[in-house]
């Protein structure tokens, strides 16, 4: 019968502690086409031109806070001039 720190000894590999290792091939790491609006411009000249149209979150948020405030005294004062 075989010695079973033997086999543990020959079973056993040593762990990669880098695992995959395609991080070591070369990249192509400049610009591509995503990134042309950043080196032309073309992005400022959209989003300040005013052609963009994006939500305003801070109005928003005292719109509902306006609201749930007159939720809240409306019906006090109609109480109170009832």
């Amino acid at each position: 019968m075989p010695d079973v720190q033997e086999e543990w000894e020959e079973a056993e590999e040593p762990i990669s502690l880098g695992g995959d290792e395609s991080w070591a091939e070369p990249r192509e790491l400049g610009p591509d086409d995503r990134d042309r609006d950043l080196m032309d411009g073309s992005w400022e000249q959209q989003y300040y031109s005013g052609r963009m149209r994006s939500i305003d979150w801070h109005n928003v948020t005292i719109a509902i806070g306006l609201l749930a405030l007159l939720g809240i005294t409306l019906p006090a004062i109609l109480v109170f001039f009832r």
